[in-house]
């Protein structure tokens, strides 16, 4: 069986600030996607109780559509880590030779 040869597509440094950049992105993906999963609020807009004229309003019920959104953030993390991987190991691939 033949052995193919892998081309080189970019420097190794390349391959690492393509890592770099989607760990990156990937934590704050899963760091959004667990809050909202978990609370049911979004961290932009938390949704926190109000007081006016004295009186505390109760907070409105986490929304499933939130934790759906949430789980996708979460997904998305995941894939990234993948890329993360698979960067790494191009990275050192082509460092080495």
């Amino acid at each position: 069986m033949q052995r193919l040869a892998a081309v080189q597509l970019a420097s190794p440094a390349t391959y690492f600030q393509t890592a770099a950049f989607c760990l990156l992105v990937a934590v704050l993906l899963l760091t959004i996607g667990r809050h909202q999963r978990r609370t049911g609020r979004s961290i932009i807009n938390p949704d926190r109780p109000m007081r006016v004229g004295g009186v505390l309003l109760p907070q409105t019920p986490p929304s499933k559509g939130k934790r759906i959104t949430g789980r996708v953030y979460l997904c998305l993390g995941w894939f990234l880590v993948l890329g993360v991987v698979v960067n790494l190991i191009n990275g050192i691939r082509a460092a080495r030779g």
